[in-house]
Formats: C-alpha cells, sequence, structure tokens
C-alpha cells in the first residue's frame, strides 16, 4: 500500500510491484484524499490515512471503503496541522505526527484524543517538524524529527529517552528523515 500524494489516492501493489488496484480522489469529503502522506493498519487490516492538507486522519478498510474520520484544523487537543506520520500499537492506538504543530498526539482506535507530547525547538523532547512515527513491541515511541535531522526516543507517555543522529550524508547522519519503522526484532529503519 503506497500513499501517493500528487494523485490524492492510495495505490496497492504487489510484492513484484505489480499494481492491484487504487483508490481515493482529490475532496475533502468522507473518504476523499488531499495529500495523503503516512498510512499504517491496525489489527483487524483497517487502514489509517494521515490525510495532510484536509488536517485529519481518516480510517478504511483495507479494500478503501471509508470508516470514519477525525481531526480539524488547529492546535489544540486533537486538532492537527498538517499531519505527516501516523502508526498503530499493538493495542489499537493511533499516533499521529503532527508536522505543523511540532508534537506527537496519540488517539484511541475510534479517534478520541489521548495525550499530546512536544514543541517547537531543537533541544531533548522539542521537534522541528517530526514526519514519522513509529511504536516497537515495549511502547516505546521513536520519531522522524525531519528538521532537526534525528531520531528521538520517547517512553510510552512520551518522555524524552533517547536521540540519535545529525545532520550529514555519512553513516548514521541525516537529512531531513522523513519515514521510520521498527521491526519485530526492534531494528529502527529510517527513511533519509
Amino acid at each position: 500500500y503506497v500513499s501517493d500524494e500528487a494523485l490524492h489516492r492510495i495505490v496497492i501493489l504487489d510484492r513484484e510491484g505489480n499494481s492491484l488496484g487504487q483508490w481515493g480522489e482529490f475532496g475533502d469529503g468522507e473518504g476523499q484524499l488531499n495529500r495523503p502522506s503516512g498510512i499504517a493498519f491496525d489489527a483487524d487490516d483497517n487502514m489509517y490515512v494521515a490525510d495532510t492538507l484536509n488536517h485529519r486522519v481518516q480510517q478504511f478498510t483495507k479494500d478503501g471503503r471509508f470508516l470514519s474520520t477525525w481531526g480539524t484544523f488547529g492546535d489544540g487537543e486533537g486538532h492537527l496541522n498538517m499531519p505527516w506520520g501516523v502508526t498503530v500499537d499493538e493495542l489499537g492506538d493511533v499516533y499521529v505526527a503532527d508536522w505543523r504543530n511540532d508534537r506527537i498526539q496519540k488517539f484511541s482506535h475510534d479517534g478520541r484524543f489521548v495525550f499530546a507530547f512536544g514543541s517547537t525547538g531543537e533541544g531533548d523532547g522539542q521537534f522541528n517538524r517530526p514526519s514519522g512515527v513509529a511504536v516497537d513491541l515495549d511502547g516505546d515511541i521513536y520519531v522522524a524529527d525531519w528538521g532537526n535531522h534525528r531520531v528521538q526516543q520517547f517512553t510510552s507517555i512520551g518522555l524524552f529517552v533517547n536521540q540519535w543522529g545529525t545532520e550529514g550524508s555519512g553513516e548514521g547522519e541525516f537529512q531531513s528523515p522523513a519515514g521510520i519503522a521498527i521491526d519485530k526484532d526492534g531494528l529502527v529503519y529510517v527513511a533519509d
């Protein structure tokens, strides 16, 4: 499953890259998309899409049937300003990289606001356009901190643990990391 930002759709490919279908169209109605970016699946194969320029998250079945939506433009609790990355933990809670608000927000599977953490800056626990978010099996949260050229790690309640990376093109350096994922062995993968 690939979010095709420019064409406002989700594309489904097989392992060899052959097209299996697509869905979505430009707009701001239910099921319509405006620059979709991050996508994630829950244990029931429901898909969550960061509908970036509509400032919301939408939930779909894996074949594209609209289920629900939440979020509106703003900076209050549960409001979003260009959500970019999204992930789902083992309990079904949804984490959203709220790009322009420089924070991570956690929602229940049905879109109820749980908590948020982060602020604008370059210190520990601060962000400059967080773009990707992932959660490991222990519940720790990892954030691709796009503008600070690093990855930050937090506890399950958003307390800062660690950070790594600096701006550059060498090993362990980043230039605006965008996506992040964690495998079952706890290895972290970063789209640099």
